[in-house]
């Protein structure tokens, strides 16, 4: 099972498929035997970072929007209406979504910090 399941990088299911062993005695025996393959993450990229290589450099293009949410911070401006700013411009979020004041709120909070 070792085999299969780490040295062929088959699923439980495509083990099941090739045995005809059951899905569960499968994860069963692999959790009881401590087998287990490496997880493999994604690194979780702030706004304003994106990666080259193995390495965060600064994103400008985000930059630049994180510059003008606080310009509308001290104008006085709300994270609600930040937000609602953001989408009226059509300014993509880092996964290509809507603005939320949270979101707003979130990177905001960390410019700030970074900034003490």
């Amino acid at each position: 099972m070792r085999k299969l399941y780490l040295e062929n990088d088959l699923s439980s299911y495509e083990i099941h498929k090739k045995t005809n062993w059951s899905r569960t005695s499968i994860s069963d025996a692999l959790r009881s035997l401590g087998i287990a393959k490496a997880s493999r993450k994604a690194p979780i990229l702030s706004y304003g970072e994106k990666l080259i290589g193995n390495t965060r450099v600064v994103h400008k293009g985000e930059q630049k929007i994180i510059e003008k949410m606080m310009a509308l911070l001290d104008q006085g401006q709300n994270f609600s209406q930040i937000s609602k700013y953001l989408n009226n411009k059509n300014i993509p979020t880092k996964r290509g979504g809507s603005w939320h004041p949270s979101t707003v709120k979130e990177i905001i909070k960390r410019k700030q910090k970074r900034k003490v």
